[in-house]
C-alpha cells in the first residue's frame, strides 16, 4: 500500500467515524415557521417549541390554564411554561423562534428557522405554543402532548413533518376578558390590565369586535382586517402557519468519505485490470 493510498484510507476511516458519530449523538433539526397570513392578518408572537417525552401536557381543553398558559397567552412570555415543562421532563429541550427583524413577534408573510441538536434520547415529541396576535389571551398549540412524535422508539428520526397551524388549533386561555383593554400589540392599551375571563380553556370565541374599531391601531401601526381575522367559522379552513421539522443535511464530513471511498475503489479496479 503506497503512501497515498494509505493516507486516503486513514482520511475515510476518520470520516466514516466523524459521520456515524454525528449519526449517534447529535440528532439535528430545522425547525421552520411561516405566518401564512396576507398583510392585515393575525400575527404571532415568537414561536415555543418544546422537544419532550410525552409528560410535558401544556394544556387541556375544558381545563384551567396553568400560570405559565396564562403568561404566554396573555403577553407571549415564555417563562414560566418552560419552568413547568423542566418540572416534569428535566431532560427535555426548547427552542424558541422569533422574528430576527424588530419587532420580535412572527408577521403576516414572514418566515423563521432555525436549527437544534436534541441530546435527550427521550425527547421524542414536539410542542408548540405561542399568542395569537392581536387578542388579550387567544393563544395556539397542541393540545396532545403525542401528537407529534418525530424519534421511534430506537431513537431513529421518523421524517420530516409539515404541520399545518388553523383555526383548529387556535384557543382562548379563559383568564382574560376580550376586549380593548389588557390586548396585546395594541397601541394604546396597557398589557398589565387583566380583566376577568371566563374561568377556563376555550375554542371558537372569535377575537373582540372592538379590535376592529376605526382608529384601532395594532404596534406595528397598521391596522387588523376583520376579513382575514375570522377563524371561527371554518377553522380547519383558517390558515394561519405553518411549522416544518426537517433533518439537518449530512455532516460536512460526508462528502469527504464518499470521495476518499470513491478513489480507493477506482484504484483498487484500476490494478485489478492491469
Amino acid at each position: 500500500m503506497n503512501r497515498l493510498t494509505r493516507h486516503l484510507l486513514a482520511l475515510a476511516v476518520t470520516a466514516v467515524g466523524a459521520s456515524l458519530a454525528v449519526t449517534a449523538e447529535a440528532r439535528s433539526l430545522q425547525i421552520t415557521v411561516t405566518n401564512n397570513q396576507a398583510a392585515g392578518g393575525l400575527a404571532i408572537t415568537p414561536l415555543y417549541t418544546a422537544f419532550h417525552n410525552g409528560s410535558f401536557d401544556a394544556f387541556d381543553l375544558g381545563g384551567t390554564a396553568s400560570p405559565g398558559i396564562e403568561l404566554l397567552a396573555e403577553t407571549g412570555m415564555p417563562g414560566t411554561v418552560a419552568q413547568e415543562r423542566l418540572a416534569v421532563d428535566p431532560d427535555s429541550q426548547r427552542l424558541i423562534l422569533g422574528s430576527p427583524t424588530p419587532p420580535p413577534p412572527i408577521q403576516p408573510g414572514q418566515s423563521v428557522s432555525r436549527r437544534i441538536t436534541i441530546e435527550s434520547s427521550g425527547a421524542v415529541f414536539f410542542t408548540f405554543l405561542s399568542m395569537l396576535l392581536p387578542s388579550n389571551d387567544h393563544f395556539i398549540g397542541n393540545d396532545n402532548p403525542l401528537a407529534y412524535q418525530l424519534f421511534d422508539g430506537l431513537g431513529n428520526f421518523t421524517g420530516n413533518r409539515t404541520i399545518n397551524v388553523t383555526g383548529a388549533q387556535i384557543y382562548d386561555a379563559g383568564t382574560e376578558a376580550n376586549g380593548l383593554t389588557g390586548a396585546a400589540f395594541v397601541q394604546g392599551a396597557n398589557i398589565g390590565d387583566s380583566p376577568a375571563g371566563e374561568g377556563s380553556i376555550q375554542q371558537g370565541l372569535p377575537l373582540s369586535d372592538e379590535l376592529f374599531e376605526p382608529g384601532v391601531l395594532l404596534a406595528t401601526g397598521g391596522s387588523l382586517n376583520p376579513a382575514l381575522a375570522n377563524f371561527i367559522s371554518n377553522p380547519g379552513a383558517f390558515d394561519l402557519l405553518t411549522i416544518e421539522i426537517e433533518a439537518v443535511p449530512l455532516p460536512a464530513s460526508a462528502p469527504l468519505l464518499l470521495g476518499a471511498i470513491g478513489f480507493l475503489g477506482w484504484r483498487a479496479r484500476r490494478k485489478a485490470t492491469a
